[in-house]
C-alpha cells in the first residue's frame, strides 16, 4: 500500500506505526519514513491528514474509530469489521465523524480492478439485460501465514480460519454487487468439511448462496486452506443478453458472451448455444474501462494486486479534496461485509437461512 499511496502526486507517506519495534525499524528503514512510533494514540498526535488501518481484523474498527475521534480521515483494510455489534459501532462512529467532513473508506481493491470496472460499466449500459446470478470465488492457500516462524498462532489463525464461514468474503462478494447495485438480504452457507488442516475450525471449503433484495441469486466461495496453486479471484455474471466469466488461470482469458454483438458461427443456430461465440473481454476495454484507468501514471502499476491499490488511494484522496463519499464509504463497506458474519450463523445450523441485517432501516438483529 506505501507504494500506491507514494504513485499519488498530493499524497506524502510521514509516519508508520507498529507494535513491534524491530518490524518497526525494518519497514521505516525500508521505506524511508522519518516518523516511527509504537503507540497508536502518539500517531494520531502527529501532524497526519489521513490514516491507513492495516492491522490484524479484530481491530480495525476500534483504531478507525479512534482516528476519526482524533480527526483524521480513515481507510480501513478488509474486513469492516468482525461482529455485527462493530458493524453497528463503526456505522455509528462514521455517521458522527461525517458531521466534520471526515471520510471512512474500506480498502477493497478488487472493484477496482480492470476486469471488474469494465464489466460494471457495461451492466450500467444495459449490456447483460437482467442480471440474475454472479459468482465469487477467493481461492488462496495462505496456511503459512497462520502461524510464525516459532509456530505461534497468527492473527490470521484465528480470525480468519479460526471461525467458521465466508467470513472473509468480501473480495469475491464486493465487485458481484457493485454489478447488481443491490444488497444482500439472506445467505446459506455449507461446508466441505475439515480435511487438509483440521486444528483450525473453518472448513476447507465454504460455499455462501446469497439472495438480494431484488431476488437474483450470488454464489461465493472462500477458500484459504486446500492445497492447490494459487487461484486468485474468480468473477462470472448472467444475465437475460449476456454472461461473463474470468481466467481461472493457466493461460485462460476472461470473456464475454452479449446477445447485442452476437454473430453465429456457420452450423449453429444459437439456439442450443451451438452457434455462439465468446469475445475476449479486451476487445471492450477501450470503451469500457474508466479513465482513471488509462490516465493512470506508470507508478501506479508499481503497487501491489496489478495496481488496484494505487486506485483505492485514488478514490479516497479525490473524495477527500472533493469533499465527496468515497466509492466503498461505510455503506458498501457493512453490505460487503455483513453477509459473511451471517454465514458463520448458517454454517453453524446446518445452512439454515439466515436474514442479514437491514443496517439502513435501523435493524441490527
Amino acid at each position: 500500500m506505501i507504494a500506491g499511496f507514494r504513485a499519488h502526486e498530493n499524497v506524502e507517506v510521514t509516519a508508520i506505526c507498529d507494535i513491534d519495534e524491530e518490524r518497526l525499524r525494518q519497514a521505516a528503514d525500508r521505506h524511508a519514513i522519518r516518523n516511527r512510533f509504537t503507540d497508536f494514540d502518539r500517531m494520531l498526535e502527529s501532524d497526519i491528514d489521513l490514516v491507513f488501518v492495516a492491522t490484524p481484523m479484530h481491530l480495525h474498527v476500534p483504531q478507525t474509530l479512534t482516528a476519526l475521534n482524533a480527526g483524521k480521515h480513515v481507510m480501513s483494510e478488509v474486513t469492516a469489521a468482525v461482529s455485527v455489534e462493530q458493524c453497528r459501532e463503526l456505522f455509528d462512529g462514521v455517521q458522527r465523524a461525517k458531521k466534520s467532513g471526515l471520510k471512512y473508506m474500506m480498502a477493497e481493491n478488487v472493484c477496482f480492478e480492470w476486469d471488474s470496472l469494465i464489466i460494471r460499466n457495461m451492466v450500467r449500459k444495459g449490456l447483460f439485460g437482467e442480471l440474475y446470478f454472479g459468482e465469487g470465488e477467493y481461492l488462496h492457500e495462505i496456511r503459512a501465514l497462520h502461524y510464525d516462524d516459532g509456530g505461534t498462532p497468527t492473527w490470521r489463525s484465528r480470525w480468519q480460519v479460526g471461525v467458521n464461514g465466508c467470513t472473509y468474503g468480501t473480495h469475491s462478494l464486493g465487485p458481484v454487487l457493485e454489478w447488481f447495485d443491490d444488497r444482500v438480504d439472506w445467505v446459506v452457507c455449507l461446508g466441505s468439511g475439515r480435511h487438509t488442516a483440521p486444528e483450525h475450525e473453518a472448513e476447507d471449503t465454504t460455499t455462501m448462496l446469497c439472495k438480494t433484495t431484488s431476488g437474483a441469486l450470488i454464489k461465493i466461495r472462500v477458500d484459504m486452506l486446500s492445497n492447490r496453486p494459487h487461484g486468485g479471484i474468480y468473477l462470472a455474471l448472467q444475465g437475460t443478453k449476456g454472461c461473463y466469466e474470468a481466467s481461472r488461470g493457466f493461460r485462460g482469458r476472461p470473456k464475454v458472451w452479449l446477445d447485442d454483438f452476437e454473430e453465429t458461427s456457420a452450423g449453429g443456430n444459437g439456439h442450443d448455444g451451438s452457434g455462439r461465440e465468446w469475445r475476449p473481454l479486451a476487445d471492450f476495454e477501450d470503451e469500457f474501462l474508466p479513465d482513471f484507468w488509462k490516465n493512470a501514471p506508470p507508478e501506479a502499476f508499481a503497487s501491489a494486486h496489478g495496481g488496484t491499490d494505487f486506485f483505492v488511494v485514488n478514490d479516497i484522496i479525490a473524495a477527500i479534496r472533493e469533499d465527496k463519499e468515497p466509492e466503498i464509504d461505510v455503506y458498501r463497506a457493512l453490505d460487503y461485509t455483513l453477509p459473511g458474519l451471517m454465514s458463520q450463523i448458517s454454517i453453524a445450523q446446518h445452512g439454515r437461512p439466515v436474514k442479514v441485517p437491514d443496517f439502513r432501516a435501523g435493524e441490527w438483529t
